[in-house]
């Protein structure tokens, strides 16, 4: 089968008007799209400040969790990587903004200071790190340093393991990249596609494909794999479960084992009782956070763009995922907006 290029689609077997009008409904669309982009661009730095202000002078008790991975050399792109970095210097303007407009406080001391805020108060902000990443070491921790920053870092402790190792996403990106064709394995479509296809997969399955793609891919540098030594530099660590197993598609023993295996040896490497949990892919419902409630965790992150307020259930807090394009007001525009959602029931 031979899939024609989009404009042959569109206009294949039909006459010269109707072509010409196919054409021009093309053209009209994306008009309106670069309009609409357009828009938003303007729109978003026009609003943000006087939102702000308007915002700041309310006597809202709110607070936000905000969201990276990978803070890198470059701004990735969202449309063809599964993990996007974000490069040093955005991040570095990032805190820049948030040091000058809010008010950096450790994730455990977030739902106090959420309660304690009054009118005029900056609104607290804590700030978070997903997955065994050596970037959190190299080029977050001295971000953060340099402007004293509170941070919590979700790890999941393959480290720990005798060999550090890579997780099925980071050798998606890399057999993509390397242009390996994975539709036998996952399917055609997108790399995003593919890899909610992984998501669905039994973790039994999911860790088959993931061998697969080893082979696949290209090797792992040594310098992105986080180790054991480098992770003791981290301020704050939480958990992230060791395998990262979607945890609404595990029965029940496997979500009890999720929430115990690694645990203690990250501990153990931190120094104290990790209590934190961020949820791999922010998967959750009711069954998961009990489970975390029984585990003894304290708090629990999803990836709901929404505030932290009062009355939000400290195991099941919202964040907010910082960009890896755009300009600082658009991030400015973006965290009023999620200061302004108050968490979903």
């Amino acid at each position: 089968m031979t899939i024609r290029p989009l404009s042959q689609q569109t206009v294949a077997g039909t006459d010269p008007g109707r072509r010409a009008a196919g054409f021009g409904l093309f053209r009209g669309a994306r008009l309106r799209g670069r309009i609409r982009a357009a828009i938003k661009w303007l729109f978003k730095p026009l609003l943000s400040l006087p939102l702000f202000v308007t915002l700041r002078l309310s006597d809202r008790r709110a607070g936000l969790v905000l969201l990276y991975h990978d803070i890198g050399d470059r701004d990735g792109d969202p449309r063809s990587e599964l993990v996007p970095p974000i490069s040093r210097s955005r991040f570095a303007r990032q805190l820049a903004y948030l040091r000058r407009y809010y008010r950096f406080v450790e994730l455990n001391d977030l739902p106090a200071a959420v309660v304690a805020r009054r009118r005029g108060d900056p609104f607290p902000v804590a700030l978070t790190f997903d997955d065994d990443l050596e970037h959190h070491v190299t080029h977050a921790l001295p971000e953060l340093k340099k402007v004293n920053a509170p941070a919590t870092f979700f790890l999941c402790g393959s480290f720990l393991e005798e060999t550090p190792r890579d997780y099925w996403w980071t050798r998606l990106q890399r057999s993509v990249d390397r242009g390996t064709d994975v539709a036998p394995l996952l399917g055609a479509g997108t790399i995003h596609e593919q890899g909610r296809v992984m998501e669905e997969l039994s973790p039994e399955r999911r860790d088959a494909v993931a061998d697969d793609l080893l082979r696949s891919a290209r090797p792992v540098s040594s310098s992105e794999l986080l180790v054991a030594q480098d992770a003791r530099q981290l301020p704050h660590i939480g958990f992230h479960t060791v395998r990262h197993d979607p945890l609404t598609h595990l029965d029940d023993k496997q979500l009890r084992n999720a929430f115990v295996d690694g645990r203690t040896g990250l501990s153990q490497l931190a120094g104290y009782q990790i209590d934190t949990i961020a949820y791999p892919h922010g998967d959750v419902d009711d069954r998961v956070i009990e489970g975390a409630r029984k585990s003894q965790f304290k708090i629990g992150l999803t990836c709901k763009q929404e505030a932290v307020t009062p009355t939000a259930d400290p195991l099941a807090l919202g964040r907010y995922e910082a960009p890896c394009r755009g300009s600082t007001a658009e991030f400015a525009y973006d965290l009023v907006r999620t200061l302004l959602r108050s968490p979903s029931s």
